[in-house]
């Protein structure tokens, strides 16, 4: 009976073992084909928001009609309300070449995946640190938007802002909120810290 048992036991073990293993083996091939995915439009890796940043932020600007959610790795914009994934872009595989340094025709080619990703810097101006999400496919940050999270003295309480600036002039062009009734408040008021442009007004 004993060694019955034993055997049973063993034939168990063996299956779990089986099972465990084609599990980690098909986890394994996934982690990979993701990798090689990535790196196929020379996405390095994904960019991690700060927690601090992480939830629903409020603009009354109207050129942003929904709220700027931001996740951990991704965000949904406020201008479309579409999800784009943050990614650090690095050499296409098998090139020695940056998305931006790849022909025309591959970049119409692959214009539907990269509509879908943005590419994240980050920049010094004007003294205060920003992080750039601009598109993937090009050099320049031009066409970005610069964004910096500051606690200001609101009320008589600490709150977090989620400023917005041009990525080359660090002026603020809008500023977010973590609820509709700040946002409704202090959509126009300039905090000291800032410098703002008056080129786009806030509201």
């Amino acid at each position: 009976m004993k060694s019955k048992k034993i055997i049973t036991l063993l034939a168990a073990a063996t299956v779990t073992l089986t099972a465990a293993t084609g599990v980690a083996a098909t986890q394994a091939e996934q982690t990979q084909a993701a990798s090689v995915k990535k790196s196929k439009y020379g996405f390095k890796k994904s960019f991690t928001f700060p927690t601090s940043w992480r939830g629903k932020w409020y603009s009354t600007n109207n050129l942003t009609p929904s709220p700027m959610n931001i996740q951990k790795t991704s965000f949904d914009t406020p201008w479309t309300n579409e999800h784009v994934k943050a990614v650090k872009v690095g050499k296409v595989k098998g090139t020695n070449k940056y998305p931006w340094q790849m022909t025309k025709a591959w970049k119409l080619k692959n214009a539907g995946v990269f509509e879908k990703y943005t590419r994240v810097t980050t920049k010094k101006i004007n003294g205060e640190k920003w992080i750039v999400l601009s598109p993937v496919d090009q050099k320049s940050t031009k066409k970005g938007y610069a964004f910096t999270v500051k606690t200001e003295l609101i009320d008589g309480k600490k709150e977090p802002v989620l400023f917005q600036s041009h990525p080359q002039e660090g002026k603020v062009t809008n500023q977010f909120f973590t609820s509709e009734e700040l946002a409704k408040k202090y959509a126009t008021y300039e905090f000291k810290d800032m410098t703002y442009s008056k080129v786009n007004p806030r509201q």
